[in-house]
């Protein structure tokens, strides 16, 4: 298989269900991850200092930041069919940086 790159600063795309999932996920991730560690540094310095209190602390940090990541993911599904009515409607989402397009012969 034979396969021809040409080199671009800006792209037309519209990605899949599952490749715009992918990337939603991603995100998400973060979203849950910086949550709950937001909220961690925000609570230490307002908590107490008693241990269960700190275990409870840490077992809430790790719900609120699992919750962030499951309503994110939960709106990007939401999101996806008003993505997709957009990208048909521009012909495409514009996208900017380095990009590679290849073409397989």
């Amino acid at each position: 298989m034979d396969i021809r790159e040409r080199y671009s600063d800006i792209a037309k795309v519209q990605l899949s269900f599952l490749s715009f999932m992918t990337v939603a996920i991603w995100i998400s991730l973060g979203v849950g991850v910086a949550f709950a560690i937001g909220l961690h540094l925000v609570i230490s310095h307002v908590g107490s200092n008693d241990d269960s209190g700190v275990a409870m602390f840490w077992f809430y940090s790790m719900m609120y930041g699992f919750i962030g990541f499951l309503f994110s993911v939960i709106g990007s599904v939401i999101s996806y069919p008003v993505y997709r009515l957009w990208c048909k409607r521009a012909l495409g989402q514009c996208l900017h940086g380095h990009f590679i397009l290849m073409q397989k012969h």
